[in-house]
């Protein structure tokens, strides 16, 4: 029994909807077989009541109300949304009007009114709600110059009123409380599947920046290898300063992979950690000092890979060009967020750099600085402040 409701409940619901398509699909199939039983119920409570008036319109919704679920099987949601409300607010008129005011048959306008702001207060079915509150509206505006003019009207006694009120509102209690438990059940099913879906999704992602890092170790493992089996200082140096690049972007993934967090990297420690790992492949790190002055900073992926080659290049080349005899080589790393911008600033205590130098020059990592900070939208400036500075600007997504 309960697997074949179950089926019955999933009618309609497509491979290619996504999950709040497919909780509307089951809510609608769900409010419908609702509706259904409370017509049953009526057309038991008129028959052993003898108001035998007021079955032709149960009857009639008996007929119509399975259509709900053979749209959803056919066409879609919306034309089973439609179906289901507009009918229903063309049943409530004559129903309302028969039974009168006093019997209280207007409540059933809650429940209704209730499962369609639940099902379609959704950005993408906002019209559709917004259309179907008019016909709510207009059922409504019908009824009450129907109460004023007495169209349609059955006397009843005040033996039968009150049959109908207690029965009236005990039902649409009842049906208040079913609809909102479907939901409410519905809902948390729904949210229990999307972090499902989150979960496992972050888990082939952790999986990717995994591979990506163990991958790009190997890269960096293999040019530490030729650089050993080179007598060049040139070759040797060049495969450093790749090694270096390599390992600034596979320390991106492996800061990510293990902080567990994938949205965003926090940049401070990854800063921390790449200028200590700098300071130690350039060695004699007695000759320099890296000072930082960091705040927390979080940075996605297309971000925080080339801000981490562009501290990869300021601070060799500071390492190479920058040292002098008489005093040691201090460069310090300034990073803040501003506004929504990112600050980045690094400076030495070095000789500075020659005018029109960063236009004209034709170093490799000048180049590369330049364009990483043109590939985030950045902007930068290079200066001499007793000392080469370098700032970069730009919007953190």
């Amino acid at each position: 029994m309960k697997n074949a409701l179950k089926k019955l409940i999933d009618l309609g619901v497509q491979p290619h909807y996504q999950p709040w398509e497919i909780y509307l699909t089951r809510k609608l199939n769900s409010i419908t077989l609702i509706a259904i039983v409370n017509m049953l119920l009526g057309i038991l409570f008129f028959e052993i009541t003898g108001y035998t008036q007021f079955i032709f319109e149960c009857i009639c919704s008996l007929i119509v109300l399975p259509f709900v679920i053979v749209l959803n099987v056919y066409r879609n949601y919306i034309w089973a949304a439609y179906w289901f409300y507009i009918f229903g607010y063309i049943f409530f008129i004559p129903m309302n009007l028969k039974m009168g005011l006093q019997s209280y048959i207007i409540l059933f306008y809650f429940p209704v009114l209730i499962s369609m702001v639940q099902l379609l207060g959704k950005k993408e079915t906002l019209k559709h709600l917004i259309i179907l509150s008019v016909f709510c509206l207009l059922s409504v505006i019908f009824i009450t110059i129907g109460y004023k003019y007495d169209i349609y009207k059955v006397v009843l006694s005040a033996d039968v009123i009150n049959n109908m009120f207690i029965f009236n509102i005990i039902l649409s209690f009842l049906t208040t409380l079913s609809f909102m438990i479907i939901m409410v059940y519905e809902s948390i099913t729904q949210e229990n599947h999307i972090k499902s879906i989150l979960k496992e999704k972050e888990i082939l992602l952790a999986e990717v920046f995994h591979r990506v890092k163990n991958n790009m170790n190997i890269v960096t493992s293999l040019l530490n290898l030729k650089k050993g089996m080179s007598d060049s200082k040139e070759v040797q140096d060049a495969l450093e300063d790749c090694r270096n690049r390599v390992f600034s972007m596979a320390l991106v993934h492996q800061n990510i992979f293990n902080s567990k967090n994938i949205v965003g990297l926090n940049f401070k420690d990854y800063v921390k950690n790449l200028t200590s790992e700098i300071a130690k492949s350039l060695g004699e790190e007695e000759k320099f000092e890296i000072v930082l002055e960091t705040e927390d900073v979080s940075l996605d992926l297309s971000n925080a890979i080339p801000c981490g080659l562009i501290l990869n290049e300021l601070i060799t080349n500071s390492f190479k060009y920058a040292q002098q005899a008489d005093k040691k080589l201090m460069v310090g790393v300034k990073l803040k967020k501003v506004n929504g911008r990112v600050e980045l600033e690094v400076r030495d205590n070095g000789l500075g750099i020659p005018e029109n130098s960063t236009k004209n020059h034709n170093s490799l990592g000048l180049e590369l600085i330049k364009s990483l900070s043109e590939q985030i939208n950045g902007a930068y400036s290079f200066s001499n402040e007793n000392g080469l500075v370098f700032k970069l600007s730009f919007v953190s997504q």
